[in-house]
């Protein structure tokens, strides 16, 4: 540390090597004025023995340790006193590189916390999913607690197994608040929170036992203990009303705990559900999703390996596991998802682009101004000092530059953390763990600022000729800064590759927000229903409450029908075989599954949703000992019955033909529904005539129907205020939503684009306004030599153009390159896209054009009389 005090001790140091200087000077004058010379004749003479007292100084200050951190410690306040000569040169800088490091600190938070973070579980590196993957439909499924138990059993390559049950079936109701609430609940194996690792905030979670014993415990959420109970800890011992039945409250998990999903407000033993006992000896079933922890020492290759063994030994075994595989996923991989690692990783990449165009705009701007300070340079190169010593002092003005941004910069991703937590896309997984850590990338970001901006054109200053510094030649002699044109053409090639991945990233969104969903969602409120069991416990009072609901609401303003559905948007796989008539048996035709829901009479007529063919249900339709009938979707028809009418046609639910011989008939035909997201493609679809329990209200209105919600809400208390009707939405508003992600990226490519083109633009636009500058006296020779004012403006617009040119086809370039990397990311847009990339290269074109033309216009307007007088 010997080091560090003589630094911090600078001062001190100073002082006490005037002192000792003065000291011996003082001495010697007094040697000399005894040997009988007079005092100012003495002072004379040691001034010339000592020679300069600052050498002397120099001379003192190079035996120390750590000479050129001291050296740079005077010279930054140096760097700093000249940038605040140059107020508007300082300013530019410090808002480019502020926006270069606010954008990077801000995507590396994100990319930080959502991939590249350990997930807040004891070990996480060694957890994963294990599913089943359906091999003819080519994608993963549920599993069975007879194929668990197997699993178990027969892997070595893990230290442990659990299980929940899966996340689209496990909505709940509880009460005991002002009002009903319904929220996702996580159905939990005894082992699930010991194999995670992570324990309760308070108090405890449920044990091996207490499963058994179908014990009425609960788990918290740190959310819900927070909103509900104001975060005391005397919660524990309080009872939580679930589905009508009273639970111990035993403990809350930390807010990081986010699984089964993120949405989870409570955990209760799976072994609660009555389907239970049943479930451990069916295999045919996809109720389950497992979790591992792999044993010490196993790698993932390993265990993926001997999990497909296991897959091959169970189709053998067991013909319900014929069309089944083991699937194993790191559960980092799983939490985050693949399209959400790319699109991170994506963005991540275009800010790196972005800051090296800030990089290279500041460099340009240096480089300019190394050359307006030759005179300077050379003068400090005259009195002594070398090469080394030159680039020193400009490093250590960029080391003042970087200062001041990095505090800039920070501040502003700050606020863009800010601004991201409280409007970025609710979906981005793990983004309420964004957080910012100024310091370490700051620090990193401002030394690659330090080094990528400040040491070309510091190497390039330094060596510059000292004997033509001073030379009176025309100054129009200059050398061509060559290394500035190359930054320009760097800048706006970069800039270009951010517009056309932010023209396709708009294409690709455009694209999915014009698909039409087949019914009219701008028009449509769902209201998500759970009757209670207890209150409603059959058919009749469903379909009384149904009736009521239909008539209150039907005689709101604006309110034009009321229909109900199973699952209007959905929250689970396709997990329906269906056996066609004439055809193979379901599960031996290969085809894929279909969803299955339950619909009142006339539903789509009440919910906007065109019959293509057939008829609707009728209410005879739903009468006990009716005839089976079927609707199907356009998607069904074509794949069973291609070019023909379905109507008529027979089918059944299940993997064979009925034994009975009981066909189910169908009767209409209703155009594809997009009831997922509008960017996934429509799936087979079948419905039933139903009044579920569990079911979503689909209530049409006249005009927009945002603000019908409130009163919708307030006739649904009035006909039972026990029935929760917290999660009323549009069906316009969650289509939104679930493209939140692509609007999430085309948003940052967008203002990253936008960003790195006024940076490219500002960088052709400082390069001839500097050449502008340096050729007055040429310009006034032109000028008075009868050159046009057309003709000076062409001059200096062909050198623009020119650099713009060669960027834009080394950007055209290396955007085609690395377009394919995008093609798993955009929605039907093609990533070889002549129209996407003429409309970028135009665009950055015409920013060029004006960039370019502006100090061209300055040149025109230079008076050859007043530039030569100035020479």
């Amino acid at each position: 540390m010997g080091w560090l005090q003589n630094v911090w001790r600078r001062r001190s140091q100073e002082r006490e090597l005037d002192a000792e200087l003065q000291f011996h000077i003082d001495r010697q004058i007094d040697v000399l004025v005894q040997e009988g010379l007079s005092r100012d004749e003495a002072r004379r003479r040691v001034q010339l023995e000592f020679g300069g007292l600052e050498l002397t100084k120099d001379e003192c200050r190079d035996v120390r340790p750590l000479r050129w951190l001291d050296d740079l410690m005077r010279d930054v306040p140096l760097g700093l006193r000249g940038l605040a000569r140059e107020r508007l040169f300082a300013i530019s800088v410090t808002a480019i590189l502020g926006v270069g490091i606010g954008t990077s600190v801000t995507m590396f938070s994100v990319l930080n916390a959502v991939v590249l973070r350990p997930l807040p579980y004891a070990r996480p590196g060694e957890l994963a999913t294990i599913n089943t993957h359906l091999i003819v439909q080519n994608r993963w499924d549920g599993t069975s607690m007879a194929n668990l138990v197997d699993w178990r059993e027969q892997s070595k390559a893990f230290a442990s197994m659990t299980f929940h049950r899966r996340t689209s079936v496990t909505q709940v109701t509880f009460t005991g608040f002002d009002a009903p609430q319904r929220a996702q609940e996580g159905l939990v194996g005894p082992e699930f929170f010991d194999l995670l690792g992570t324990p309760a905030l308070v108090g405890r979670t449920f044990s091996r036992e207490e499963f058994d014993r179908k014990d009425r415990v609960v788990v918290l959420s740190e959310g819900l203990w927070r909103e509900q109970f104001g975060g005391s800890g005397s919660v524990l011992d309080l009872k939580l009303t679930v589905e009508g039945e009273e639970h111990l409250i035993i403990g809350v998990m930390p807010h990081a705990f986010q699984l089964p999903t993120r949405e989870t407000r409570l955990w209760r033993p799976l072994s609660l559900l009555p389907l239970w006992p049943g479930a451990l000896s069916v295999r045919d079933s996809d109720q389950f999703e497992v979790l591992g922890r792999l044993a010490p020492g196993v790698r993932f290759e390993e265990a993926a390996a001997e999990m497909q063994v296991i897959g091959a030994r169970l189709r053998q075994a067991h013909a319900v596991n014929a069309n089944v595989d083991i699937r194993l996923v790191p559960l980092v991989d799983h939490v985050i998802g693949e399209r959400t690692r790319r699109g991170m990783w994506l963005g991540f990449g275009a800010v790196v682009s972005l800051l090296a165009i800030a990089c290279a705009n500041v460099a340009g701007l240096l480089t300019a101004r190394a050359a307006r300070r030759r005179r300077e340079l050379a003068v400090r190169s005259a009195l002594g000092a070398g090469r080394a010593r030159l680039v020193r002092q400009l490093l250590a003005e960029c080391v003042g530059l970087w200062m001041v941004t990095s505090a800039v910069g920070v501040l502003l991703a700050h606020i863009l953390i800010r601004l991201l937590l409280a409007y970025g896309p609710r979906a981005l997984p793990r983004i309420d763990e964004v957080s910012l850590d100024p310091l370490a990338v700051a620090f990193l970001g401002g030394l690659v600022v330090v080094f990528a901006c400040g040491t070309v054109p510091a190497l390039a200053a330094a060596k510059a000729d000292a004997g033509a510094a001073f030379s009176t030649r025309d100054r129009s002699s200059l050398p061509r800064h060559r290394l500035q044109d190359f930054l320009v053409a760097a800048q706006v090639a970069g800039a270009l590759m951010l517009v056309v991945g932010a023209v396709l990233f708009a294409q690709s969104f455009l694209r999915a927000q014009s698909e039409d969903p087949g019914y009219p969602a701008e028009k449509l409120i769902i209201v998500p229903l759970d009757l209670p069991r207890q209150r409603y416990p059959g058919r009749p009072e469903v379909i009384a409450f149904f009736r009521e609901a239909r008539e209150r609401i039907g005689r709101l303003p604006g309110a034009v029908a009321v229909g109900g559905i199973t699952d209007f948007f959905i929250s689970r796989n396709a997990d329906q075989w269906v056996t066609v008539e004439g055809q193979p048996a379901g599960r031996d035709a290969g085809a894929p599954r279909l969803a299955v829901e339950g619909v009142t009479p006339g539903y789509f007529r009440d919910a906007g949703i065109d019959l293509v063919e057939g008829r609707e249900f009728e209410v005879r339709d739903y009468e006990d000992g009716a005839p089976d009938v079927y609707i199907v979707n356009e998607t069904l028809a074509r794949r069973f019955w291609p070019g023909q009418s379905a109507v008529g046609k027979r089918l059944v639910g299940g993997e064979r033909p009925p034994k009975d011989g009981r066909w189910a008939t169908v009767i209409g035909v209703v155009r594809d529904i997009r009831r997922e997201s509008l960017d996934v493609t429509p799936i087979m679809l079948g419905f039933i005539p139903a009044f579920p329990r569990t079911m979503d209200l689909t209530i049409r209105v006249a005009g927009d129907a945002a603000p019908l919600i409130a009163a919708v809400r307030s006739e649904l208390r009035a006909i039972d205020s026990a029935v929760p009707f917290t999660q009323m939405f549009t069906a316009n508003g969650r289509l939104a939503e679930r493209l939140d992600g692509r609007r999430f990226e085309t948003q940052v490519l967008g203002v990253f684009a936008g960003i790195a083109l006024l940076l490219a633009g500002a960088g052709l636009y400082a390069l001839l306004a500097y050449q502008v500058a340096l050729r007055t006296r040429e310009i006034g020779i032109r000028s008075a030599l009868g050159a046009s004012r057309e003709s000076i403006v062409r001059l200096f617009l062909a050198r623009g153009l020119r650099l713009a040119g060669i960027g834009a086809v080394l950007g055209l370039g290396s955007a085609i390159s690395a377009a394919r990397l995008l093609q798993s990311l955009l929605y039907e847009t093609p990533v070889i896209n002549w129209r996407g990339y003429a409309m970028a290269a135009a665009f950055m074109l015409l920013v060029a054009a004006l960039a370019t033309y502006l100090p061209a216009r300055r040149a025109a307007d230079v008076n050859a009389l007043t530039a030569l007088r100035s020479e």
